[in-house]
């Protein structure tokens, strides 16, 4: 049974990691095909111009503007992406929870903006290091996050907060909308229930200030 239970949440961690990585490709294809296409367009103008005539400066300026911007994107897609990526290196480590949370917030807002859903973020200034998995860590943010963005509409929104409480992190996912209660799928609670343990975490839903619906993870060191 245990053997069973490790074997289904590694497909669905490995099914995680496969949706983002997808998604990160159709960005990346999508910052190429632009970058092509103004490259393009460069080449167009030039060749229709005659020689000896004035060049319209200003319009290769914003052509430009707008590769160097494509560039800048993607490189930023490439950095959090070899984050995500080492996070897998070992199990246990000791990491920066804001760094964690920014590259799977980074990797989850592309399938936001497909839902017109706003994700956003706010976390404490220098938070203490932790000692856990983070991998595993992203994977349960995920179990929370994905069935909230699934069940939302256009407009609505959600907030994921990390704020340092005595050794232990507070990782908090706010949401609003349409929906007035978190209700996850069976399976993704059950195995988001199964990383908490392996994560010796602790996790609570309640109702925030705002009167928005919360769910709470708090995350401590673990021995080693």
């Amino acid at each position: 049974m245990e053997s069973q239970k490790m074997g289904r949440l590694r497909e669905m961690q490995l099914a995680f990691i496969g949706k983002l990585l997808a998604g990160l490709c159709h960005e990346s294809k999508n910052h190429l095909a632009i970058i092509g296409e103004s490259c393009g367009l460069i080449e167009d103008l030039l060749s229709l111009e005659e020689p000896g005539t004035a060049t319209d400066i200003e319009r290769y300026k914003k052509i430009l503007k707008g590769i160097n911007e494509r560039i800048a994107q993607a490189a930023q897609m490439c950095r959090f992406l070899s984050g995500f990526s080492h996070r897998m290196d070992q199990p246990l480590s000791t990491f920066n929870i804001t760094e964690v949370l920014q590259e799977e917030i980074y990797l989850l807002h592309r399938f936001a903006r497909q839902k017109q859903v706003e994700l956003t973020s706010s976390f404490e200034e220098d938070m203490a290091p932790i000692f856990n998995d983070p991998a595993l860590l992203q994977f349960a943010i995920f179990c929370i996050v994905w069935p909230v963005m699934e069940s939302q509409e256009k407009g609505d929104r959600i907030l994921i907060t990390a704020n340092q409480q005595g050794s232990a992190a507070e990782i908090t996912v706010n949401f609003n909308g349409s929906s007035t209660e978190y209700r996850g799928d069976s399976l993704r609670q059950e195995m988001l229930s199964e990383v908490l343990g392996i994560l010796k975490a602790e996790y609570s839903e309640k109702t925030g200030q705002d009167g928005n619906q919360e769910i709470v993870v708090t995350l401590s060191s673990i021995k080693e």
